[in-house]
């Protein structure tokens, strides 16, 4: 019978939680020296939404007001000063995921994750991928160094959200969103709202793509934007793949993305073999009687792999 009980207080908690983190987001962005008149007038909209928003940015107000008054006043009474040195201890100790969180996260061949942060973001992690997470004051920061993560960002608009992958830094712009590292080329498809991509170690947008729409780059490369189909770029969160006249040679590398064991082809002449379909990604057996069905293929197993020949006749 306490459970109910149990459940709204849980989410008042989270609630509190919540406005604590964007006011001290708030407080802690108005000091620094770059702070501009746009995030000035979007600060007081956020202290007009309620009455609760004042007061819990105050509370930060008068605690900072509180320690320069203790620095000012040294011959204060004890106690107080051990009251101000709480109450900043507790600030920073509830803001510490806020000030610094940092985790690695790998994936395994054939292995997915998923993630949720504070902010409501979710981060869905593909097959042998690793990615870094840093949360740097209003800085929300992912480093993808190999594999695919889709991300469908939080309300929160405070901090920036950006995803570091190759050569390029993607800033979100309030979306949904897939990125697929391999071989030093980064694949980026948007699903819902829009990313700005720039490329070299200073930020510069070099591309804004919208919703069904993707774009690939390198190095010092970026391709032309067209549109996607966005069920096809995230089927491998349902163990999908999917391929619409796609060469054999890329069929079998992707296959390999989900399974230790490697499929390789034979003979040269079988990348002009074209592959449309959908497939489970798990099922590698399937797949490989899948292809021996669409082609005069044979296969033969080795000691650490699989190899496709082609038929004789």
């Amino acid at each position: 019978m306490g459970k109910p009980q149990q459940n709204e207080q849980t989410r008042l908690e989270a609630e509190e939680n919540s406005l604590t983190e964007q006011a001290a987001t708030w407080f802690l962005r108005i000091q620094q020296s770059d702070y501009s008149h746009a995030e000035q007038k979007a600060f007081e909209a956020w202290l007009a939404q309620s009455e609760a928003h004042r007061a819990e940015y105050q509370q930060y107000v008068r605690l900072w007001q509180s320690l320069d008054q203790l620095e000012r006043r040294p011959q204060k009474k004890r106690h107080s000063t051990i009251a101000g040195i709480i109450l900043i201890m507790v600030m920073f100790s509830a803001l510490h995921w806020l000030v610094h969180y940092e985790k690695v996260i790998i994936t395994a061949i054939g292995e997915r994750e998923q993630i949720d942060l504070a902010d409501g973001t979710t981060i869905d992690i593909n097959t042998n991928t690793k990615l870094r997470l840093a949360l740097f004051g209003l800085t929300r920061k992912v480093t993808i160094e190999y594999g695919e993560a889709l991300f469908k960002i939080g309300d929160e608009r405070l901090r920036k959200f950006e995803v570091y992958a190759g050569n390029g830094t993607i800033r979100d712009i309030g979306t949904e969103f897939n990125v697929n590292l391999e071989k030093n080329r980064t694949t980026v498809a948007v699903l819902e709202g829009a990313v700005e991509i720039g490329l070299g170690d200073s930020f510069y947008p070099s591309a804004i793509i919208q919703g069904g729409q993707q774009l690939s780059y390198s190095k010092h490369e970026l391709s032309d934007t067209f549109q996607t189909d966005t069920g096809t770029v995230t089927a491998w969160r349902k163990n999908r793949l999917v391929f619409r006249d796609t060469p054999l040679s890329e069929v079998v590398r992707q296959i390999n993305r989900y399974h230790t064991r490697p499929i390789r082809l034979g003979e040269p002449q079988l990348n002009t073999l074209k592959v449309s379909g959908e497939f489970n990604a798990t099922d590698r057996d399937g797949l490989v009687r899948a292809l021996k069905t669409l082609f005069p293929l044979h296969s033969s197993e080795l000691d650490d792999m699989t190899v496709l020949h082609i038929q004789k006749q």
